[in-house]
């Protein structure tokens, strides 16, 4: 009796779980934009939250390599903590100061001297599109009308673009305000951190009952941890650096709009791969108008620049942060630049890492524990696996007879065209036998 209440209990139960799903589901269905639009607002809410939880993240290493030397000189840690993050934060409005002081007023110039070399530009320009019309006029109309197309588009949507305008200015007043609030937070998060990692852990405890899954979920968050800061502490450092080798190499070049330049080519270095050539073509498309031989100077450092970073000064600083090949992190970068823009351009290859990372050891496990190898090149040339987990590798003679059985494209052509003439016949035969089926059919 007791079992046949149980299961009754268990069956309704199970019932009414699973209609409360149904009923969940129908309703995020119905009112999903809606609820997006909630959590974009919470979260909106919250920027000064994460952009302090991001400061905190970003300058931890330095305030922890700080800590621990004023800790060597005796020093308590609460003391050396609170006199790093007031150092730190010190070093990073002089850092704004010099900015705002020195670099905005610069860039200012070289923008305004900009402007004032347009008509100039514009000059060239023409001299450039009638030298296509006397090359070949069908290409100068149609520059002109992809020239129409835009000056149309600008006149069209002037309005909304001042009223972009606008709105980044009002923006750029909201995210001081944001950053004001998140350097509080900041000392907030850096002074409570070991209390927030406790209790953290103390949560995935309580949560997960067994205690070998919440041991394996920390090793990935501390592996995780480990790619992301790497990646990103050690990006932001190569990019500075290139920035300045680029200010002081097109300096000496005496390539003009030098800072703006520098400033483009080292923001743009955080984008992995594609950074580089995203802020170097609008900068040669700039230099063109003003002196072609500039430009085809400037695109050749570039490309030397780029080689330096990539093959010395990326791996010096970097090192194998992430652990994945370049194959995975171009699709890191397609795949997360479609999914958050920019934004995910900068962090898609950490965020796929740390996947990469957890896939291969959930493989790697699995493996171990079936007392099989775990390195990659162990199964290049597996045959099979028998039942006794003994690897059978493919025989040289079997290479070769793989190998001998491919076709040259030659006769792989001449098969194409026999199968292709074998068609023929058949359908000629199939349309005779219907012909004269039909013919049949006519005269009876």
């Amino acid at each position: 009796m007791k079992t046949t209440w149980k299961n009754a209990i268990v069956w309704c139960t199970t019932v009414f779980l699973t209609l409360a799903a149904v009923i969940a589901f129908y309703f995020l269905l119905l009112n999903g934009s809606s609820i997006m639009k909630t959590v974009h607002s919470i979260f909106s809410s919250l920027t000064s939250i994460w952009l302090g939880i991001g400061m905190a993240y970003v300058l931890d290493p330095i305030i922890v390599a700080g800590e621990r030397v004023l800790r060597k000189r005796n020093m308590s840690q609460i003391p050396a903590r609170v006199l790093t993050i007031v150092a730190v934060l010190a070093l990073v409005f002089l850092l704004v100061f010099l900015i705002f002081s020195r670099l905005i007023p610069k860039l200012f110039e070289t923008i305004n001297s900009l402007l004032g070399d347009l008509p100039g530009m514009q000059a060239t320009f023409n001299s450039y599109l009638d030298r296509v019309n006397e090359w070949n006029p069908q290409v100068y109309e149609y520059i002109l009308s992809v020239i129409n197309f835009i000056t149309d588009w600008i006149n069209t949507n002037l309005y909304t673009t001042i009223n972009t305008i606008t709105q980044s200015f009002l923006g750029l007043i909201n995210g001081i305000v944001n950053l004001f609030v998140a350097l509080i937070v900041l000392v907030y998060a850096q002074m409570s951190k070991e209390r927030f990692i406790g209790q953290a852990k103390k949560l995935l405890y309580a949560v997960c009952h067994h205690k070998g899954a919440a041991t394996w979920i920390l090793d990935i968050c501390r592996q995780a941890n480990l790619i992301f800061s790497g990646f990103i502490t050690g990006k932001i450092i190569d990019s500075a650096i290139v920035g300045v080798i680029c200010f002081i190499c097109l300096s000496i070049l005496k390539i003009p709009y030098v800072l703006l330049i520098s400033v483009v080519i080292g923001v743009t270095n955080i984008i992995p791969v594609f950074g580089p050539f995203i802020g170097a073509i609008p900068c040669a498309i700039l230099l063109l108008f003003v002196e072609p031989w500039d430009c085809l100077v400037f695109v050749i450092f570039i490309l030397i620049l780029q080689q330096i970073d990539g093959n010395i000064i990326g791996p010096r600083i970097l090192g194998n942060s992430t652990g994945v090949s370049a194959f995975w992190v171009i699709v890191a970068i397609l795949v997360f630049s479609n999914l958050l823009g920019i934004v995910g351009m900068i962090v898609g290859v950490p965020i796929f890492a740390t996947l990469y990372y957890i896939i291969k050891r959930i493989v790697e496990e699995e493996l171990a524990r079936q007392d099989l190898p775990t390195d990659s090149m162990d199964y290049v040339r597996l045959e099979r696996i028998d039942e006794n987990n003994q690897l059978i590798y493919l025989k040289d003679d079997a290479a070769k007879k793989s190998l001998a059985k491919r076709r040259s494209p030659q006769e792989f052509w001449n098969d194409t065209k026999n199968t292709a003439v074998l068609l023929k016949k058949a359908g000629e035969r199939k349309y005779r036998e219907f012909k004269s089926k039909h013919e049949k059919n006519g005269e009876s």
